[in-house]
């Protein structure tokens, strides 16, 4: 998930972000912190994503 290539599609990636385990009220902090560090990586692909179909666009 974190590797700067283009591994697949930010859908497959959303897909293998970490689930809370079923039953687990709440996650422990370690988990916490991890599933956050995803999200805010994927975060900044999909937004470096949008930005440069926007450029692109522009020069069109």
């Amino acid at each position: 998930l974190l590797s700067s290539g283009e591994a697949g599609s930010i859908i497959d990636r959303l897909m293998a972000l970490p689930h809370p385990k079923q039953g687990a009220l709440s996650a422990n902090e370690w988990d916490r912190a991890v599933a956050s560090r995803f999200e805010t990586h994927l975060a900044r692909q999909m937004r470096s994503q949008i930005d440069g179909n926007s450029v692109r666009q522009d020069a069109a």
